[in-house]
């Protein structure tokens, strides 16, 4: 079916948009070599095809006015870091696709001109919750303005680079990053640099994080300081968050919204603890929903693992927590 779009698409040279889906599409590439006869295409979706390698893709990437690209469901399982080509592709979507490994994140990060990605269920997020993927997926690819469609604002962006810079000192050596690492502005306005320490650890996890330098000289040491030999992770518990609270229950529905300034490290369940103080709502029978900063009119999501602390599910300052109440087993 693609040869035969091939053979026919010379003769129409305004083929601007292509929907191209559930085709059992395995290869973008001619059979015959060669470019492909679609110069004029800026958007083309092949959803639900059977392109299992990038190799299969890389013929698009010479199409001069390709702006969006629909790979969802297929079987890709890497994007290579560096891509030729693509020079005006603003949009990618590989939903559903099995992507392993953050390496295939942090290559969006070298398409030139990708601002909009959509990016879920992906083997790589199973087991965290979908605010600490956003965060992670942010933090690591500068350009985007929009992901799985919500504008990432600038404030988000904010919250989830430092939060992204504490994942990354969790893997720092026991000795952790010298006080002394980021040098002070020169004196004619030159730059400050990052002084990172010799050794194998330290090589493998500036490869493993292509932005840790960039974003640490940005937000500074101070953001993970004391992280590092095991105590990361108390780092992240002890921050503290400003949350609004509020219900939906009967109850409570004439009770102000509360804000609250909570540990990172707060479990859910000591959470619904303090929901049952202000609302009334036992906690047995409380459904958490999270909405982040400025997406209050967008789906919420559940949080529902009551062993996992806030900073787990990627809760950050300025969200919202709607305090639900279930109906009786």
């Amino acid at each position: 079916a693609w040869e035969q779009l091939l053979l026919i698409a010379p003769a129409l040279p305004q083929l601007a948009h292509l929907r191209f889906n559930g085709n059992g599409v395995e290869t973008t590439a001619p059979s015959g070599g060669g470019p492909l006869p679609l110069a004029g295409l800026e958007t083309l979706w092949l959803e639900g095809n059977k392109l299992s390698t990038w190799a299969a893709i890389e013929p698009l990437a010479a199409l001069p006015k390709l702006e969006g690209l629909n790979l969802n469901y297929n079987g890709l399982d890497a994007i290579p870091a560096a891509p030729e080509g693509f020079a005006s592709l603003r949009q990618l979507m590989c939903r559903g696709n099995p992507l392993s490994e953050w390496a295939s994140i942090d290559a969006l990060d070298t398409f030139a001109a990708l601002t909009e990605a959509r990016i879920a269920e992906l083997p790589l997020t199973q087991g965290m919750s979908g605010a600490a993927a956003r965060r992670l997926v942010i933090g690591r690819v500068g350009k985007l303005r929009v992901l799985n469609g919500s504008e990432v604002r600038p404030r988000e962006r904010d919250d989830a680079e430092r939060f992204y810079l504490r994942q990354i000192a969790q893997d720092y050596p026991p000795d952790g990053l010298p006080a002394d690492a980021v040098s002070e502005a020169g004196a004619e306005g030159a730059p400050p640099e990052l002084r990172v320490p010799e050794g194998e650890t330290w090589a493998a996890l500036q490869a493993a994080h292509p932005r840790w330098r960039a974003l640490l000289l940005q937000h500074g040491t101070h953001v993970t300081r004391g992280v590092g030999g095991g105590n990361a992770g108390g780092i992240l518990a002890n921050e503290l968050l400003e949350v609004s609270l509020r219900s939906t229950a009967a109850e409570a529905a004439m009770l102000p919204t509360c804000t609250r300034k909570l540990p990172g490290g707060l479990p859910l369940k000591s959470l619904k603890l303090i929901a049952c103080q202000l609302f009334k709502v036992e906690p047995t029978r409380q459904q958490l929903l999270y909405s982040p900063p400025g997406q209050e009119k967008e789906i919420p999501e559940v949080l529902d693992d009551d062993s996992r602390s806030l900073c787990d599910m990627g809760v950050v300052s300025g969200g919202t927590i709607v305090i639900e109440e279930t109906p009786d087993v």
